[in-house]
């Protein structure tokens, strides 16, 4: 994962050659091209765009969440790899 970056816009790892350094009030920030361009389309695609990245986020958190509550109920056994 050296080579990769992560996007703090759709909040994934691209490779480094989808990303450019932008500039945000919080200071420059890394963002991946796909985002870059769905930014400078009409905002009836920007709004559809960022519907479904947020989709997709959910979706990951919630995967992630369920992940957790089954490393919860079932630990792994000392000395046992993951």
């Amino acid at each position: 994962m050296a080579d990769t970056v992560y996007c703090y816009c759709c909040r994934t790892h691209h490779p480094r050659e989808q990303m450019r350094r932008y500039q945000t009030r919080h200071g420059f920030r890394w963002r991946c091209l796909r985002t870059i361009d769905a930014a400078r389309r009409p905002p009836a695609e920007r709004d559809e765009f960022g519907r479904q990245t947020t989709s997709q986020n959910r979706e990951h958190a919630r995967r992630m969440a369920d992940l957790s509550t089954v490393r919860r109920l079932y630990p792994l056994k000392t000395g046992e790899a993951r």
